[in-house]
């Protein structure tokens, strides 16, 4: 997300799922506790081929390593989530709820574990 008049706020969490219920059961939960749609991005392929995300990926803000890494499993099957929080308090409680209902966050992410 980017700097809005010297605030920063927290980048997106982008969580990777490999079945439909599981990622539906995470924004279930982020919007019982007071996500809006607005904040969620659920991107899958029912059939087909599955297009390149890259570009979308880098116009949310998420880093490059983990869009290569997101659109390599997008396009193995799996179902993106990202969630754009609005302050450091909601980064917590999204990643808390992503980890819980089966998430996998990225390789460069996986140092956000230590603050759940």
């Amino acid at each position: 997300m980017g700097n809005n008049q010297g605030i920063s706020t927290p980048s997106p969490i982008t969580a990777i799922f490999w079945d439909a219920w599981s990622a539906g059961n995470a924004v279930t939960a982020l919007l019982r506790a007071g996500f809006s749609d607005r904040d969620l991005y659920a991107v899958g392929v029912l059939a087909g081929r599955a297009p390149d995300l890259r570009n979308f990926l880098d116009d949310l803000g998420i880093p490059a390593p983990d869009a290569v890494y997101c659109n390599d499993c997008f396009q193995d099957g799996a179902i993106l989530l990202i969630v754009g929080p609005r302050m450091s308090g909601d980064q917590r409680t999204a990643l808390k709820l992503v980890l819980r209902h089966g998430g996998t966050l990225p390789p460069s992410c996986e140092l956000l574990r230590t603050v759940v």
